[in-house]
């Protein structure tokens, strides 16, 4: 599809309008005018280009800096500490890796490789014993040993660590300016083993695993090479769309937001090049002591959200020893970033086994993702307690209570803050107008520039407080024609967002735990908390097996390592029923409109429609957060955190990067534990854990160039019968036929000799990976004994309804078999309940054999919780309220799934 020259308008205030202004859809694309401005956009005279090359700063954090990011713009695969070899292979047409591996019809190297993947997760010595074992069955093979077969699976994935010194502290690398260091510049240990001197024995080492050689395996066979098709399909479905409407009717992937659309019509994204995101975070290996440890990773944003996300896909980028935290993180993400520079400049080759043919390529990096606390070391803010905190680098000032150096994002003004100097006036989250990713790009350019001119310390934490800037992202030393605008770069985090920092605000706030003055005692009473925590572990039967982990009593257990997971169900799907009657009435449909906006922003697929109602329900919550619980008192102003400012974002966020839910650290939490669970020596956890990354990244290159390699895929369980679209009937199953009664009357189109007898079916399996259950054999366990599984989300004819599945069969209607289910129809939600909950809360009449009715099977869409509710409700008779999983589609896109195995 041919598209005329010009940029897409991509103001977020005209998505959720509805549209473009004018019917427009494209403009003649204009060069971008930075401003040369002095703090905040002030505009400024001077002519002359200051830049680090002809001016570096006098500040020695911004200089380090500098450092790097010259260093990242002149890359070379050749300066890249890559072997020679290698950088052929990158560079060379004719050294390029083409076809598929003919090494591998070689017999004996096959089975040794299927024989090391297949003990992947053992012992080094169980692959030799199981080789050792084949020999003696059959003398004539010739297993190749274990280290033999390592370099030859190094060999076939051309993945090849490249491995540099680090301060034995994790203080920094000895990389770009640090590299000819001898000691640390920042503890002053030394780098070299000084038991062993003239030897150069480093002390410490960590790994960085090249993203070029990743990247060529992944087309060399159809099936990769089709799958990373993907992103051009997306963009052109999505820019039809818009020349059809002027909009998109709903966002379905990070491709459907502006920002990519972008990228892809100016030509900085071109049909072959690699679109990446690259995600960061810290953990603890082991709970009870400290043992840090940083992991990077990338993402291909060219598959479908379906295969990027699974850990088969990821690509592992680096590892950083612990035990503590990196006090330069630049230093160790550096040779990543300088190998990834240098294919972007250079381009690099690879092999498409659909066109067959060598193609070209430059790597686009799209999205950089972490926490808050790596998110201001990559970008280079202040982070969150700031004046200017937003990690979306909005112009909002925080303010600050008298004495206080920590800024607060509130919108309106202490209104006893007369003492306190230059506090800025209301922030009216409506009329505001939010800045374009050039206009913010513009301003952090020209505060940049601000801040590196400082001349003395004392001036520099001056204008790092006007500005919200410490110094350069090492981002910007990558060609600005192959990434995303700073800070556009760095989205919104939901998961850390969602699931730790506004739950941990929540509880504070209910339970009066948070630091306020003497008069603040609301939620207080320990016999509510007790009661509360009681009912949340009370829900434990009701939730089925695919919510994870049930949320534990938090009385009792909140302090004992309880899981984001936990939090998720427990506040935005267990608290807003069973806080009705507990809040004040106020502050519950206050909390109902914040669980309202962020159900709606954590699914897959966000209407337009739905956007704009989420956005208008965060909006309404932050405005009414401030005046219930901060109430313009300076002794509260702490309650008005970056978490409750970020969510003014979120919709926003949508219409330029898509559903957040694509961009979360979900991907990199689940690589940290997977990696984590495999460490076998305790006694040097973080080579262990940088060996199994390599260990990971070479296996997935082979398995996506020869994809038989990969026995991971699930075959049907036995005894299920595939009722196409992704649906399975499971087992148990009568061993015959049963009769059936008079519950079958409404079936239309039955077959005229048909006799009232099934077989009934005990489990089905959904689309989304869900595994829902039935009364007939749920109810042969105790309530305690059980996860209730029964319940189920129908949607016919476009309405919705929830039921209760006594069982499921098959049936012949008009010569064909279709599975159906007998399902036992809940009332409609409360009307009234619903509206003041914000739709959050849906309790519903469980009417038994009254309400008896069949239903197509593929008219279920989810299984959810229904959870025995009474409070508030008084003489409405045996009521439950509806919970469904919280980014159920998003946990399906890692692969998480229901275990179908037999019950």
């Amino acid at each position: 599809m041919t598209q005329p020259a010009g940029t897409l308008v991509h103001t977020p205030e005209e998505w959720l309008d509805g549209g473009f202004p004018d019917g427009g859809i494209l403009l003649d694309t204009v060069e971008d005018e930075l401003l040369n401005a002095g703090p905040c956009g002030a505009a400024d005279d001077d002519d002359v280009d200051i830049t680090a090359e002809n001016s570096p700063s006098l500040i020695e954090d911004i200089r380090i800096t500098e450092r790097f990011i010259s260093e990242l713009q002149t890359a070379t695969l050749k300066n890249g500490d890559l072997p020679l070899s290698l950088v052929q292979t990158l560079q060379d047409p004719d050294h390029c890796p083409q076809g598929p591996l003919v090494e591998l019809n070689d017999p004996i190297l096959r089975l040794s490789l299927d024989l090391f993947l297949a003990v992947s997760n053992a012992s080094q010595q169980t692959y030799t014993d199981i080789g050792a074992a084949l020999m003696r069955y059959q003398p004539a093979l010739k297993i190749l040993s274990f280290d033999q077969i390592q370099r030859r699976v190094a060999e076939l994935s051309g993945v090849v660590p490249i491995i540099h010194h680090m301060c034995v502290n994790t203080c920094v690398a000895f990389t770009g300016p640090f590299r000819d260091l001898t000691k640390c510049p920042v503890c002053y240990e030394l780098r070299y083993d000084p038991l062993k001197p003239g030897s150069n024995v480093p002390r410490q080492e960590f790994h960085t695993i090249p993203l070029g050689p990743q990247l060529q395996a992944v087309r060399r066979s159809v099936e990769g090479s089709q799958a990373m098709r993907y992103r051009h399909a997306c963009y052109e479905k999505a820019i039809k769309e818009i020349y059809a409407n002027h909009s998109l009717a709903e966002f379905c992937d990070v491709w459907h937001g502006t920002d990519f659309l972008d990228a892809v019509q100016t030509g900085h994204i071109k049909p072959h090049d690699p679109v990446l995101m690259f995600s960061v975070d810290g953990a603890q290996l082991y709970r009870n002591k400290s043992s840090d440890c940083w992991i990077y990773i990338w993402i291909l944003l060219d598959r479908s959200p379906d295969m990027r996300y699974k850990k088969k896909f990821v690509l592992p980028g680096g590892f950083v020893p612990g035990p503590s935290k990196p006090k330069n993180l630049d230093s160790f993400i550096f040779p990543g970033m300088y190998h990834l520079s240098a294919l972007q400049r250079e381009g690099m080759c690879h092999w498409d086994a659909i066109d067959e043919a060598v193609t070209d390529s430059n790597p686009f990096l799209a999205l950089g993702t972490a926490d808050s606390p790596a998110m201001a070391m990559i970008f280079g803010g202040v982070g969150h307690h700031g004046a200017y905190g937003c990690r979306l680098y909005c112009p909002q000032k925080g303010c600050h209570k008298r004495g206080g150096a920590q800024y607060y994002p509130a919108c309106l003004r202490p209104c006893d803050c007369e003492g306190v100097p230059e506090e800025p006036p209301d922030y009216d989250l409506r009329t505001i107008k939010i800045p374009s990713a050039q206009e913010t790009e513009a301003r952090y350019l020209s505060n940049l520039k601000f801040v590196s001119q400082a001349c003395t310390p004392a001036e520099y934490r001056a204008r790092r407080l006007q500005t919200g800037v410490c110094k350069p992202s090492i981002f910007s030393g990558l060609d600005p024609t192959r990434r995303l605008r700073i800070p556009a770069l760095f989205p919104a985090d939901l998961m850390h967002l969602t699931s730790l920092n506004l739950t941990d605000l929540f509880v504070g706030l209910f339970r009066g735990t948070l630091d306020c003055s003497a008069s603040d005692n609301l939620f207080r009473d320990p016999v509510v908390w007790q009661i509360h925590g009681k009912a949340v572990a009370a829900a434990t039967p009701y939730l089925p097996g695919i919510f994870d982990r049930p949320p534990r009593n938090p009385a009792e257990k909140i302090n004992s390592g309880y899981k984001a997971v936990e939090f998720l169900t427990w506040i935005y799907g267990l608290a807003p029923a069973l806080l009705h009657g507990v809040l004040p009435d106020q502050y519950w449909r206050n909390f109902c409109k914040l669980v309202a906006g962020i159900r709606l922003v954590h699914q897959r697929n966000i209407r337009q429609t739905e956007l704009k109602l989420a956005h208008r329900l965060l909006i309404e919550f932050s405005e009414e957060f401030e005046q219930l619980y901060y109430q313009r008192k300076s002794s509260r102003l702490h309650f008005c955190r970056q978490s409750v400012h970020a969510l003014s974002h979120l919709a926003r966020q949508v219409t330029r990067c898509g559903p957040p839910g694509y961009t979360t650290q979900f991907t990199m939490e689940r690589m940290i534990g997977d990696l984590g669970g495999e460490i076998k020596q305790h006694s040097n956890p973080y080579a262990n854990l940088s060996q199994r990354g390599v260990r990971r990244a070479q296996v997935n290159a082979l398995k996506a160039m020869v994809p038989n390699l990969d026995n991971s895929t699930k075959h049907l369980p036995r005894g299920s019968k595939d009722l196409g679209d992704h649906y399975l009937l499971l087992r148990a199953q009568d061993s015959c036929a049963r009769s059936a009664g008079g519950v079958y009357d409404d079936v239309g189109s039955l077959e005229r000799d048909w006799v009232p007898k099934v077989r009934r079916w005990a489990r089905l399996r959904l689309p989304n990976g869900q595994v829902t259950r039935s009364l007939w054999k749920e109810s042969r366990k105790p309530v305690n004994k059980v996860r209730m599984a029964r319940n189920v989300k129908i949607i016919s004819a476009g309405l919705i309804q929830f039921a209760e599945v006594r069982y499921y069969f098959t049936m012949r209607i008009q010569g064909e078999v279709v599975a159906l289910a007998l399902v036992s129809l809940f009332s409609q939600p409360d009307t009234e309940l619903m509206k003041a909950s914000s739709n959050t809360v849906l309790s519903c009449e469980h009417r038994g054999d009254s309400a008896l009715a069949v239903i197509n099977v593929k008219t279920i869409v989810a299984g959810v919780a229904m959870i025995p509710h009474g409070d508030g409700l008084p003489n409405l008779g045996s009521r439950f309220f509806v919970v469904e999983k919280m980014g159920l589609e998003i946990a399906s896109m890692d692969g998480v799934a229901e275990d179908a195995a037999d019950d």
